[in-house]
């Protein structure tokens, strides 16, 4: 139930660092939410260390809609085996209602995330995304129009260089 953050650091573009959350691989089965329920009992009443509830409370934390689900799924992070992804979704959002975490395991992590993602740079490049390139035409009409801006730019240059000569 390790999480991890790593961040991978460019050189050049030091801007368009990214931050990635690696965890296990978590299977949804029929069964999942009566074995995580059990196990949080557990941790709840022998106080033991809640690296099951920290668990469970941190996928609460990521999933909230189906659609939360359908990324963790493409990224391999979630195996849903119930059925639909809405399902899933209340079914890990279900886990830890009435249930009361003093000290989240994953404290350092999420500090980690947090504080790269309410940095200048991620922010502005994830509005740049979502705006501007949410399709892969508008990334062939942004290389297109910059290929044309070169080419009139040339063009420009070679006709004053052409008329100066004369």
């Amino acid at each position: 139930m390790a999480m991890k953050v790593e961040k991978n650091h460019s050189r050049i573009f030091w801007f368009l660092r990214k931050c990635t959350l690696t965890m296990p691989t978590l299977y949804i089965e029929v069964f999942t939410e009566l074995v995580f329920r059990n196990l949080i009992a557990y941790e709840q009443s022998y106080r033991v260390d809640p690296y099951v509830t920290s668990y469970a409370r941190a996928m609460n934390m990521l999933i909230d809609t189906d659609e939360d689900i359908a990324k963790l799924v493409r990224s391999k992070v979630i195996v849903n085996h119930i059925g639909s992804y809405e399902e899933a979704a209340n079914m890990i959002n279900r886990i830890c209602k009435e249930v009361v975490l003093k000290h989240l395991y994953y404290a350092k992590e999420w500090e980690q995330l947090d504080k790269h993602f309410k940095d200048y740079w991620p922010k502005k490049i994830v509005k740049l995304k979502r705006t501007y390139f949410h399709s892969p035409w508008s990334i062939i009409a942004l290389f297109a129009g910059i290929v044309l801006f070169i080419l009139a730019l040339l063009q420009t240059i070679f006709t004053i260089k052409s008329s100066l000569s004369k």
